[in-house]
């Protein structure tokens, strides 16, 4: 009972909660296995529950609680040996929800399409690169550990301003754009670094290997010139070398060989597409010998004077959506061929058919914007904007029961087909998915499955890899962290993209059903270009950019080896066994921790904070304090366990110049050996599949799970553990009654 009692502790002392009679068939329970250690004045946790079974009452807060506990199963604690039986567990929850009806949630009626949705939309009907699609908008917040909640996607006057000028600008982009080389020339002083060095007389060094690098972005796809002035400090035998990296892929090897005090140019034509990009020096031969006898000869360096990227070069081409303008409205009245493309486009954004007056107004309003007299390209361009910044475009919308009932109801059609393509493509209805919901074949559970399987096999289902699987282990981002650069020179954007990449890898071959959903935890294998093969110490590729190599033994097998699992949890100068630890419990294990209380102090970083002490013992002496040590004895056995692992993933022997000591121990004895034992503790039951299953839940209806969700939950972690494939968890998913139908009120 020692975790229902640190949850029961949180309630907020002094609010006034309404108590129900406790339910008959829970006292036997309580009484053989829980009042032993909480009666009277000596009561664990200060939770008197002999009280509580005399009385006879006990709040509807606690009571809810004592029922997810035990829907868990982790009350009485895992090393008793009098443990109730599945069947008791069951019953007890039974019991509990006779009493009181479970907690549940619905989704908002109204929701705004995320950042993702829009861009993948966008993409999708007008053919616009979806990275410029996202740099337009801001970041959407996280609700609930994913960017699909509904709660937080509302659409603010602010955010209603960006989505009129993305409008704006997409539609300049998509509708036969004239485009004009621009130069961007970026000094020294704005180039950004990782590695040693410093800005002098407009010169960027590096002493150290490292990279410097600017980030732009390109309005317009087509070819660019990069062009460097690059700079070398002499040493050794070599000449300075440097790679360039655009957008984390190397273009080539350079050496510096102009005389010192002479810049030497450097001039690269590559094809970019629309969106940011990032363009990096990488310097990748250092040396530094103190002992050569003419000290101007000791130290190899790197530096660039500028860069300069040219471009769009040479004549605009017409844009995809320029062409499938000419296959919709080729030929007739420009009023007609307006209407024609408002029907169409419309239709295809809007997620259901148009009727005639919608596409006739959509028409006239772009064109009483622009005047009818105006060009056919240009009043194109006025709808494509107003088709861009329509609320039906814009807004998820689930319309009440027809009769007024407030009982749950089936969405309609096009609703569902709508929560199905932005769960698996984050993106709208295909042609295929808009004729079966035309044709009413998702009512149906069969037609259901097996659009559910032609989805996950379309290469817009990378998105659950991009979007879904990144939020949900922690790495969504991971490209824009900085490590310490000093410990970890190597460790730049483009490796972190690398890092991301491999992981996205293994999700996506999980949803092609290429490979079983526990190889996130079991595999060993995994897929390495040739930057994380240097970081892995393991054979570059040789046929293809990314290609299977095997894990050394003393890796993690899965994502727990995986490099961007062990950034994502890390500090930029150390590693954190509480972060690790957390995360498995959060990620893997669907037991994530309560926050800290208000004020609980933080772990010193510093050396002279640390007074010598290393972070076992740091650790150890913060679970001393009792309030700490009910959520920290759990996640410092598990970080700790994977102390092996550097903050880079890189294996270590040492840790402040000590041998590593990767064990960690529970209170009850129990000892994990290094990641290993990590592997074994998530494998040991259904907990990695209840995980999975929750936050897949999560993110595909775009609300948090409440009490009514664990027969749900239950079953979808049974069906993938016996299937083992990630469609079969979709299938469950798809075909329940959460997310097939909704409830015009909120129970809670």
């Amino acid at each position: 009972m020692v975790m229902v009692v640190a949850l029961l502790l949180t309630l907020p002392a002094l609010m006034p909660m309404a108590e129900v009679t406790l339910p008959s068939d829970l006292k036997p329970m309580l009484a053989t296995h829980c009042v032993e250690c909480h009666e009277g004045a000596r009561a664990k946790g200060q939770l008197d529950l002999e009280a509580i079974l005399q009385k006879g009452v006990i709040s509807e807060s606690a009571l809810r609680e004592l029922r997810r506990r035990l829907v868990r199963r982790d009350m009485p604690p895992r090393d008793e040996l009098d443990r109730p039986t599945d069947a008791a567990y069951r019953a007890a929850v039974a019991t509990i929800d006779a009493c009181v009806p479970p907690a549940s949630r619905e989704v908002p009626a109204v929701r705004r399409l995320n950042r993702a949705q829009y861009a993948g939309a966008v993409h999708d009907v007008l053919g616009v690169d979806g990275a410029m699609v996202r740099a337009l908008l801001p970041a959407d917040e996280i609700g609930e550990g994913f960017d699909t909640t509904a709660a937080t996607l509302t659409l603010s006057p602010l955010l209603m301003e960006k989505y009129l000028d993305a409008a704006e600008r997409l539609a300049d982009e998509v509708v036969a754009p004239t485009t004009r080389a621009q130069r961007r020339v970026v000094p020294a002083e704005k180039l950004e670094r990782t590695g040693q060095g410093g800005t002098y007389d407009g010169i960027a060094w590096l002493s150290t290997v490292g990279t410097l690098s600017l980030r732009f972005e390109a309005m317009h796809a087509g070819q660019y010139a990069i062009s460097l002035e690059a700079r070398a400090q002499h040493a050794g035998t070599e000449s300075p070398r440097f790679e360039l990296v655009v957008d984390g892929h190397a273009l080539g090897g350079f050496a510096v060989d102009a005389p010192e005090g002479t810049s030497a140019p450097f001039r690269k034509e590559i094809p970019l597409g629309v969106g940011p990009h990032t363009v990096a020096a990488r310097f990748t031969n250092d040396f530094w010998d103190p002992k050569v006898e003419d000290p101007k000869r000791r130290d190899r360096n790197f530096g660039l004077a500028s860069v300069v990227v040219e471009g769009p070069l040479g004549p605009s081409a017409e844009t995809a959506f320029s062409a499938r303008v000419r296959e919709i409205a080729s030929d007739g009245p420009d009023v007609l061929r307006l209407r024609r493309v408002a029907s169409v486009i419309g239709g295809e954004l809007f997620r259901r058919a148009l009727e005639p007056s919608e596409s006739d107004a959509l028409a006239a309003t772009a064109r009483l914007a622009v005047g009818v007299k105006a060009s056919f390209e240009t009043q194109l361009r006025a709808l494509v904007t107003v088709l861009l910044a329509d609320p039906r475009f814009l807004l998820r919308v689930e319309l009440p029961a027809s009769d007024g009932a407030l009982a749950r109801h089936p969405l309609r059609s096009e609703e569902l087909a709508s929560r199905l393509s932005f769960f698996l493509w984050s993106s709208v209805p295909d042609a295929e998915l808009r004729r079966a919901q035309e044709a009413g074949e998702l009512a149906e559970d069969a037609p259901l499955r097996t659009q559910v399987r032609r989805m996950l096999a379309d290469a817009r289902a990378t998105s659950l890899s991009s979007r879904f699987a990144a939020q949900w282990l922690g790495i969504d981002g991971l490209e824009t962290r900085q490590l310490d650069p000093a410990r970890f020179p190597r460790v730049d954007a483009a490796l972190l993209t690398s890092m991301r990449r491999e992981t996205e890898h293994l999700f996506e071959e999980i949803v092609r059903g290429a490979r079983p959903v526990r190889a996130l935890i079991d595999s060993r294998t995994t897929m390495v270009d040739a930057r994380l093969a240097a970081h892995y110490q393991l054979p570059a590729p040789s046929q293809s950019e990314w290609e299977v190599r095997t894990i050394a033994p003393e890796r993690g097998a899965g994502v727990l080896g995986h490099s961007s699992m062990l950034v994502a949890t890390s500090n930029p100068n150390r590693t954190s066994p509480v972060k690790r630890g957390k995360w498995v419990l959060q990620s893997m294990l669907d037991d994530a921790p309560p926050p800290p209380p208000p004020g609980t102090a933080q772990l010193p970083e510093s050396a002279e904070e640390r007074r010598g002490l290393s972070m076992r013992e740091l650790l150890a002496v913060h679970r001393a304090n009792p309030d700490c040590a009910s959520c920290h004895n759990r996640m410092d056995a598990l970080g700790l366990a994977l102390e092996r692992l550097d903050v880079d993933g890189a294996v270590r022997t040492e840790v402040d110049g000590k041998p590593v000591d990767d064990s960690g121990a529970f209170p009850d004895g129990t000892v994990l050996h290094g990641v290993r034992g990590v592997e074994e503790f998530i494998s040991r039951d259904r907990a990695f599949e209840r995980s999975l299953s929750r936050q897949l839940l999560v993110y595909a209806l775009g609300r948090g799970t409440a009490d009514a969700d664990d027969a749900l939950i239950d079953a979808l972690a049974a069906r993938l553990a016996e299937h083992g494939e990630f469609a079969a968890l979709v299938e469950g998913i798809v075909t329940s009654d959460a997310f097939r139908t909704r409830m015009d009120r909120v129970v809670r």
